[in-house]
């Protein structure tokens, strides 16, 4: 729930206020801050009133009477770097820098802002190709797996071979010593 820009007008002088204070309030059109505003857009007085599209005069006699044009107030708290569109709270511009809320450091210049959109399209094809990549590994591994598996296989094959003929050579020497023993009459029948 957003608030309307008349509920963010404070009662403290402007000495009290963070830069996002002031700038939040020169939004919500609180007179105190057009002294301030100006001087967060580095501006004099006359560039100020030729950026409120006033005279010199008339931009005066607004800081004089303490009673000036809420549609210069919000346009000069825009240039100071207050972000007024729905979905950008708490962001600022400070010379031609966006800052999301809360950085004062690392703003993203206008080049990088665009190349945003860039960004995210190759940070999608990484996921693609990771993805497929881990697909493949998988793959890999499983066919791996079903290589050792075969591999056991053929060991344990060749095992069962040995033992076979280890059985049947026993098997052999059993039966040449039934055939000695039946002709030596060595073993009893009883």
């Amino acid at each position: 729930m957003s608030a309307s820009p008349a509920t963010l007008v404070k009662l403290s002088t402007s000495a009290d206020w963070s830069d996002a204070e002031l700038l939040a309030e020169g939004f919500a059109v609180n007179p105190k801050t057009l002294r301030a505003l100006q001087r967060a857009c580095r501006f004099s007085d006359q560039q100020a009133a030729s950026a409120c599209l006033v005279s010199l005069r008339t931009y005066r006699r607004w800081l004089a009477s303490g009673n000036p044009d809420p549609t210069a107030l919000r346009l000069l708290s825009i240039l100071a770097g207050y972000v007024p569109w729905s979905g950008w709270a708490g962001w600022e511009v400070h010379n031609g820098y966006l800052f999301p809320p809360g950085y004062s450091r690392g703003g993203i210049p206008p080049a990088e802002f665009f190349a945003l959109v860039f960004y995210r399209q190759q940070v999608s094809v990484y996921q693609e190709v990771n993805a497929t990549l881990k697909a493949r590994v998988a793959a890999l591994e499983s066919s791996a797996d079903a290589g050792a598996r075969q591999a056991a296989d053929r060991a344990l094959s060749m095992q069962l071979q040995a033992l076979a003929g280890q059985v049947q050579a026993l098997g052999s020497e059993l039966a040449a010593l039934g055939a000695r023993t039946c002709n030596t009459g060595t073993l009893s029948h009883g």
